[in-house]
């Protein structure tokens, strides 16, 4: 067919030069991507972050008002119990107790 001076050569073909674009450009559309998802977690890390520390608080000062309303029912109980005893005293007992007339 041919003779040795008219060897057929093959010209390189254009078309891997341009799949190497259309991935590197895929591969720098994905990382843009993963890019943005990494700052909108970071973002919501952060918000998520903040609302802990809000509840925390708010969970320790719900502790101190419960400490709070628990030590007010004591004085309350305690003022209930010294009206009973005030209240079973007979008047004469009563009267020396408070200094007046009870009736």
């Amino acid at each position: 067919m041919w003779a040795r001076d008219e060897e057929e050569t093959f010209k390189v073909k254009e078309r891997h030069v341009e799949t190497e674009k259309t991935e590197e450009s895929r591969i720098n559309s994905i990382m843009e991507r993963l890019e943005l998802i990494t700052q909108q977690i970071n973002l919501i890390s952060n918000y998520l972050m903040n609302i802990s520390q809000k509840v925390s608080k708010s969970i320790d000062a719900s502790v101190a008002y419960q400490r709070d309303l628990d030590d007010l029912e004591r004085r309350i109980d305690f003022l209930r119990s010294r009206l009973e005893e005030i209240e079973s005293i007979p008047e004469v007992e009563l009267k020396r107790k408070v200094g007046k007339r009870a009736g």
